[in-house]
């Protein structure tokens, strides 16, 4: 099953503080709904990282482990990856393209994220329909959680859940495990 993502979000700050925390790994997927590790590849020449995450979609409870792979970046407007995972099983497995833009806005930056995901396996047997749904709830999250971190008075954790949501361009989002953290600290 192929699947085309295309989300906007307007951040309230500025489009280099916005870069510095898409460049800052830790930080940066300490705010992803459903990521649970994040580590570098030591490969000499590439930035690369192992991920492991996981969520919960119609029946069933989806575990993946990740690599993803920065295959350009100017800076501070454009970053693309590639990623592929699987579950320890080879059961449901993915592929695709990451690309996210960030261009400056009257008073904010403005986010574009797109991505192409071919889902594999028993994931991509429930169809696209409760994928979206999940997706689309997990970019929202994601969404709040990236907005506090520009929140003018300082209280990320009271502003988590009730920073505005995301504006959706499309359904349609990728499929991996996103089961938050309570605290990410």
């Amino acid at each position: 099953m192929l699947l085309k993502i295309s989300e906007e979000l307007t951040l309230h700050s500025t489009q280099e503080d916005v870069w510095r925390l898409l460049r800052d790994t830790p930080r940066l997927a300490a705010l992803l709904p459903g990521v649970e590790t994040v580590s570098p590849l030591h490969e000499p020449g590439t930035e690369a990282y192992q991920a492991k995450a996981g969520d919960k979609i119609g029946p069933f409870k989806v575990a993946l482990n990740m690599q993803i792979r920065v295959v350009e970046t100017r800076a501070p407007a454009v970053l693309k990856a590639q990623i592929k995972g699987a579950d320890a099983i080879g059961l449901n497995r993915l592929t695709g393209s990451l690309n996210l833009t960030l261009s400056p806005a009257p008073s904010s930056t403005l986010m574009r994220f797109e991505a192409d995901i071919e889902i594999l396996g028993k994931l991509a047997t429930l169809g696209a329909a409760p994928i979206r749904r999940r997706v689309t709830a997990k970019f929202a999250e994601f969404a709040r959680n990236i907005q506090a971190q520009f929140a003018s008075d300082g209280n990320v954790h009271a502003r988590l859940e009730t920073s505005p949501r995301s504006r959706s361009t499309t359904d349609v989002r990728a499929a991996m495990r996103m089961q938050p953290k309570k605290d990410r600290r």
